[in-house]
């Protein structure tokens, strides 16, 4: 099997036990939650990845720490990915099933990036323009861009909304190096 292909893998079949379940949004809340901690702790990360730990003793530790502390199937799975030597590929198959579920629940990754953080005000109007227009709800991500001049860039799937200052000067310099200038025009006063 390709390596490419390890993320969507797993994460279709997890996707297919939730659905299952009737766990879906539990199951999203708890993966994300589970594999943010997890890739923040670096010793962990090591231990998880190092070909000197036995897999059958990862898969124990796994087990051990995610056991009653999460749902059935998060601990399953987890298990099952460090037993398979998979442990690398953790944080792709967390996105591609978020990517399956929004798709489930006709929702699209929202990602905002502007140069100060948006009031909610701003966010409500910018969502339920987009909700509007897009006719499907929305996983909001929010960022920081110190070098934005001011305005914001959205993402939403493959499509970028620019609305940033720089992209509008951008547009004005072009208008303005558009224009033709007659040679040789004199101007008396």
């Amino acid at each position: 099997m390709s390596l490419s292909k390890v993320p969507k893998v797993y994460a279709t079949a997890l996707l297919e036990l939730a659905v299952d379940a009737n766990s879906v949004e539990a199951t999203e809340e708890e993966l994300t939650q589970i594999v943010s901690a997890l890739s923040a702790d670096e010793s962990i990360r090591h231990y998880f990845l190092s070909p000197v730990v036995d897999p059958i003793e990862k898969e124990k530790a796994a087990f051990k720490a995610l056991s009653g502390k999460t749902s059935e199937i998060v601990t399953n799975f987890i298990s099952l990915v460090v037993r398979k030597s998979r442990y690398q590929f953790l944080p792709d198959i967390v996105e591609e099933f978020c990517a399956g579920v929004d798709k489930l629940k006709n929702r699209s990754s929202l990602r905002i990036i502007s140069k100060d953080l948006l009031t909610p005000e701003q966010k409500d109007k910018i969502i339920k323009s987009l909700t509007a227009n897009f006719k499907r709800d929305f996983r909001v991500h929010e960022s920081i861009d110190a070098h934005l001049l001011g305005g914001f860039r959205l993402f939403v799937d493959d499509y970028l909304i620019d609305a940033s200052i720089r992209y509008k000067l951008d547009g004005m310099e072009e208008a303005l190096l558009q224009k033709k200038i007659p040679v040789g025009a004199m101007y008396e006063n």
